[in-house]
């Protein structure tokens, strides 16, 4: 008696006859500890979750706090955004977290002998987005410089706690924690309490600087 043969798989097929391989992009988002660490950080890991991961159940814990985009929690602007901290009547929360980054990416750039280690900017760096050799091109340099003092200008005219407050937020060296006042509001708004008048001025400060540059 014959044996009977492999079950033909299912499936659409080219016309040779070939199985056409999924298209779907699977997107990494890190270990459960590394995006629990993310959550944490914007302020988005509750009592729960957080008992689940003290007890070793990691995988549970990254089930209760969902898919969010906490890998935005790399530098301080995203985590201020994840937060809910970028909520603006004129301008897309959004909009302003990708002007401050993208004044961090200048500024790093033209200061490029200065520039912090840090998850952010080694990843930039890494795609090529911050540019160590932009002295070495003087045409080069001198647009990445004109457009820095374009975004300086700005944040000038918007007064001096503007600009301390939005480069606080986007230029200072805060890729894991802080700045300080950025933590006690996100720590604040996860207890759902006010934060103090002194920390909401400098985010009141920051919006204004960030919605003038998106």
């Amino acid at each position: 008696m014959a044996r009977a043969g492999r079950k033909r798989k299912a499936g659409a097929r080219t016309k040779a006859g070939r199985l056409i391989a999924g298209t779907a992009v699977r997107i990494d988002r890190g270990t459960a500890e590394l995006r629990l660490h993310r959550a944490r950080r914007a302020g988005r890991l509750d009592g729960a979750a957080e008992r689940l991961w003290q007890q070793g159940r990691a995988e549970e814990a990254v089930a209760d706090i969902g898919a969010g985009d906490h890998g935005q929690a790399v530098d301080a602007v995203g985590r201020a955004w994840l937060a809910g901290l970028l909520d603006h009547p004129a301008r897309d929360g959004e909009a302003m977290r990708d002007a401050g980054r993208v004044l961090f990416k200048l500024y790093w750039a033209h200061y490029a002998e200065l520039a912090p280690s840090g998850g952010l900017y080694r990843e930039l760096a890494g795609r090529g987005v911050v540019r160590t050799g932009a002295s070495g091109n003087i045409e080069r340099a001198a647009q990445l410089e004109a457009a820095l003092n374009r975004r300086l200008a700005i944040l000038d005219d918007c007064g001096r706690d503007v600009r301390r407050a939005v480069e606080s937020l986007c230029i200072d060296h805060h890729f894991e924690y802080g700045p300080a006042w950025l933590d006690r509001l996100i720590a604040a708004r996860r207890a759902e309490r006010a934060g103090s008048a002194e920390d909401g001025a400098r985010m009141q400060a920051a919006l204004l600087g960030l919605a003038a540059l998106a």
